[in-house]
């Protein structure tokens, strides 16, 4: 009964290490960053900002960036969802640590 219990919690561990690692993969072809649109008279322009090497960088994107700002917005539920991923991988493994060291006593 315990090692089914046992076994479940190491077979969810690897499957959200799988998750997170696809997620990961993933989000390396999405922009990071934010899209950022400046008025100037009656026209708006669209700026991609993004840190790179510890500074503020933007990219202009035109007049129209409805396309980049959805994959913006992807990439950072995306990165919510592997941050979450993370915390749940590190909590199975604390459970599974504590298995270990019980069964060495």
């Amino acid at each position: 009964m315990i090692w089914e219990k046992v076994k479940e919690i190491e077979e969810k561990y690897l499957e959200i290490q799988k998750q997170r690692q696809k997620l990961e993969e993933e989000l390396k072809s999405l922009p990071s960053g934010h899209v950022d649109a400046k008025k100037i008279g009656k026209n708006t322009y669209y700026y991609l900002r993004y840190w790179e090497e510890g500074k503020l960088k933007s990219k202009y994107l035109g007049k129209d960036a409805e396309e980049i700002k959805q994959k913006t917005e992807y990439s950072i539920d995306l990165r919510k969802r592997v941050s979450l991923l993370k915390e749940e991988e590190k909590r199975l493994q604390k459970i599974l640590e504590r298995i270990k060291s019980t069964i060495d006593l």
